[in-house]
């Protein structure tokens, strides 16, 4: 009746699932690439004349990698993807703000405690 729980040999590989784990890395690696670049334009540290580009191709791998990466429970054991369903919320709607506002930083900061929610549990799980 109690939960069950099974052990690990040591040198097993961790519970969970490697393609789950590599999607939490990829899609936190690209938010993190696309806050970095987005900074980087709003303190005109780069000028993106030509290259505005850049940072939608980076929100679009962004926002597929999350999507995909939160699907993960669904076709692997591996729960620590979970953290990244409330990231698709500000996702959706950072496209939808004005970027020259607070508003379209803010939202996209949002995201942030998912990714380091999903982060966090997969080095958790790794142990």
């Amino acid at each position: 009746m109690g939960r069950k729980t099974t052990a690990r040999r040591p040198g097993s590989p961790p519970t969970g699932s490697r393609p789950a784990r590599q999607l939490v890395t990829a899609a936190s690696v690209a938010y993190v690439a696309n806050c970095l670049w987005g900074t980087a334009v709003a303190v005109r540290l780069i000028r993106t004349k030509k290259l505005r580009v850049v940072h939608h191709g980076l929100f679009v791998v962004t926002a597929t990698l999350t999507g995909v990466a939160a699907t993960t429970p669904v076709w692997t054991r591996d729960r620590t993807a979970l953290f990244l369903l409330p990231a698709l919320v500000p996702l959706a709607v950072v496209p939808r703000t004005n970027p020259r506002s607070g508003a379209h930083w803010r939202v996209a900061v949002a995201a942030a405690p998912s990714y380091l929610g999903a982060v966090l549990a997969r080095r958790r799980s790794e142990r």
